[in-house]
C-alpha cells in the first residue's frame, strides 16, 4: 500500500475517533437536542398527514 493513502486512511481514522469521543464527552448537551429534533419532526409528520387526509 503506499504510504500516502496508508497515512490519510490512519488520518481519517483517528478524526473519526476524535469525533466520536467528542460526541460521547458532549452526551448531556446532544440528548435533548436530539430529542427536540426527533419531537419536532414527529409533530411536523403528524401535521402533515392530518392535512393530508382532510383533502
Amino acid at each position: 500500500m503506499d504510504p500516502r493513502s496508508r497515512n490519510s486512511i490512519i488520518g481519517m481514522v483517528l478524526a473519526a475517533a476524535a469525533s466520536l469521543t467528542t460526541l460521547l464527552l458532549e452526551l448531556p448537551l446532544v440528548v435533548p437536542i436530539l430529542l427536540f429534533l426527533g419531537a419536532w419532526l414527529l409533530g411536523g409528520y403528524a401535521v402533515w398527514n392530518s392535512l393530508r387526509r382532510r383533502r
